[in-house]
């Protein structure tokens, strides 16, 4: 998959297949900071949970690059942020 096909997949998923699973991409990551900042007991944004999902993202593609789906969901993330 090439960077212009990795791009528009990570934007089908956020606008798409995890927007119908899940509802909205904004609305996930400030449920998560919200879930987030209670077990951190620190406030944690929308915005730094969408960045940390990046950095989960790229462990994963460091440990399996073979793995598109961590460079499209890292690329979903990135774009939220």
């Amino acid at each position: 998959m090439n960077y212009q096909e990795t791009i528009k997949a990570a934007l089908d998923v956020v606008q798409g297949e995890r927007n119908d699973q899940y509802g909205s991409f904004e609305d996930m990551m400030e449920r998560t900071a919200l879930v987030w900042s209670g077990v951190l007991n620190t406030p944690v944004t929308g915005e730094q949970v969408a960045l940390c999902m990046v950095g989960l993202k790229l462990v994963r593609a460091d440990s399996g690059p073979e793995v598109e789906d961590s460079f499209v969901d890292g690329g979903g993330y990135f774009a939220m942020a």
